[in-house]
């Protein structure tokens, strides 16, 4: 048995109640050293005494363990099965992953599928921990109607893990037939006490061997995906990719950098011009972030930023950013900008209790013309803590900023929100740009963002554009403005500059 661990003196979150008429062999024994490590566990010949148990203590939570045949094989299953949802536990999944990988043939393949809940911390302060446990098993009864996955786990709160195992030709279209089954099965609503919930699950996928047939590997290849497709709107998946995902030991080499780099200046800002498409005039920007690395060279933002959420430290880069796109402005102002200069706001800023005084201290202190300043923040900013967000919303834009949803059309905002905030513009996202010529459904949704902003009364940008034809799409269709790689890529702010100064040169972009 394993040795007795530490606990506190309070009651036990689970009362465990063995059902068992039958003398086993050795049951004493074992009996005896559970009781030695714990006072959850009740034993009872009967139902009847089980009953009893049960009405002596009706506010535990209690689990009823019938005995098995060999009660070794009752107690190894309790070690490795999840008590609050019935797969196996992390132990198991350890045990099920290196057999697995041990016995490998050389014309087989694993995949490995780490999943989880994005903001299940957000949905436990909101609704609270009872309610978050009742979403953890409806997800895992979801989970086990997945066909073709084995060995499902519980490996931490809202974590799961499932094993697909093929012949290595196979693997890749296995994994995705499972992937698209899984999202199925995610798609509808939970219903949690009284209320219908519609949350996202990210998914990363590692396979062995193609990415690795070590244990430790394979488990961190597989989380790296996952973090990957966090970055995605809805429920997402990754499969591990070593020319996107970034490499775990490059991560932590470059996270005590960050903060030197904050410190030595090493920040530089670039600037995307906004076109007006009537006129193929400058009328605006967004700010963009890069990092130029005395060593490394410059190293660009899908490096760095997500490391500094991880580390919190995006946070001080972004009252950086705002400080210096607020000393930015004055020139851009001078230099006869005419319109706003946006700039990105994450979710994790938004989780700084001091943001909106920090931003109101740093636009007095350097006179910001508030005027000009936007924000860009996504509908998933919106979604993950709302209360706190539009709180921070209004604050700010009593100061006259302004408030644009990157990415629109990705998410789930309603028209009652976009009526509430203080959000005067709509991004497409270049997702859909992108299929302009090659997808009605794209088109549709352009057109109807399009009609949606008039409506509203509110501006709307498209991203991404970088063909004729999809510059023709968007005027006929009424967009006003656009952003993209066929006007200009972001460029530093001297060359942006010169760009405002050159009209012939703006009648070229």
């Amino acid at each position: 048995m394993s040795p007795a661990v530490e606990r506190d003196d309070a009651d036990p979150d689970i009362q465990l109640i063995l059902v068992d008429g039958s003398n086993h062999t050795g049951f004493a024994d074992v009996l005896s050293a559970m009781n030695t490590t714990s006072s959850t566990l009740t034993h009872c010949r009967t139902l009847n005494e089980a009953n009893q148990a049960l009405r002596h203590a009706p506010d535990k939570n209690l689990l009823l363990i019938p005995v098995e045949h060999n009660i070794y094989t009752t107690f190894t299953r309790l070690q490795t099965q999840d008590l609050l949802t019935g797969a196996g536990n992390r132990q198991h999944f350890y045990q099920s992953l290196q057999h697995t990988l041990n016995q490998l043939q050389a014309d087989e393949a694993v995949a490995l599928m780490m999943l989880d809940i994005d903001n299940f911390s957000a949905f436990n302060n909101q609704f609270g921990h009872d309610a978050g446990d009742r979403l953890v098993r409806l997800l895992c009864e979801r989970l086990m109607c997945c066909k073709g996955q084995t060995d499902l786990c519980r490996i931490g709160n809202d974590e799961f893990t499932l094993l697909i195992k093929a012949p290595l030709p196979e693997i890749r279209k296995q994994t995705r037939d499972v992937i698209e089954q899984l999202i199925e099965l995610l798609l509808p609503a939970y219903q949690v006490e009284t209320h219908e919930v519609h949350l996202h699950c990210s998914i990363g996928i590692a396979i062995a061997p193609e990415q690795s047939q070590e244990f430790d590997a394979l488990i961190r290849c597989a989380n790296t995906a996952r973090l990957r497709a966090k970055q995605l709107r809805g429920h997402s998946y990754a499969i591990y990719d070593p020319l996107r995902d970034l490499d775990e030991h490059r991560g932590i080499s470059l996270e005590p950098e960050l903060w030197q780099a904050l410190q030595r200046k090493e920040f530089r800002l670039f600037y995307q011009p906004r076109v007006c498409l009537n006129t193929r005039r400058i009328i605006g920007a967004e700010a963009l972030i890069r990092w130029e690395h005395p060593v490394r060279g410059m190293i660009p933002p899908d490096a760095f930023i997500p490391i500094s959420e991880k580390s919190g430290l995006i946070v001080p880069i972004g009252y950086w950013v705002i400080e210096q796109v607020g000393r930015d402005m004055k020139v851009l102002k001078q230099a006869g900008l005419p319109e706003q200069v946006g700039v990105n706001l994450s979710f994790r800023q938004f989780q700084d209790g001091y943001l909106a005084s920090t931003i109101e201290r740093l636009i007095l202190q350097h006179d910001i013309d508030t005027r000009q300043l936007e924000f860009e923040l996504t509908e998933t900013a919106l979604f993950r803590d709302e209360p706190h967000v539009v709180s921070c919303m209004h604050s700010l834009g009593k100061l006259g900023a302004e408030f644009s949803l990157d990415d629109f059309g990705t998410g789930y905002s309603s028209f009652s929100m976009l009526q509430k905030l203080p959000i005067s513009t709509l991004k497409i996202d270049k997702s859909f740009v992108q299929g302009i010529g090659q997808s009605e459904a794209d088109e549709e949704i352009i057109r109807s963002i399009i009609s949606l902003a008039r409506n509203l009364k509110k501006k709307v940008i498209a991203e991404g554009v970088e063909t004729p034809e999809q510059l023709e799409f968007l005027k006929a269709h009424h967009c006003l403005m656009a952003q993209g790689y066929y006007f200009s890529r972001p460029v530093p702010l001297e060359a942006f500059l010169q760009l405002l100064a050159t009209p012939a040169a703006q009648q070229a972009l």
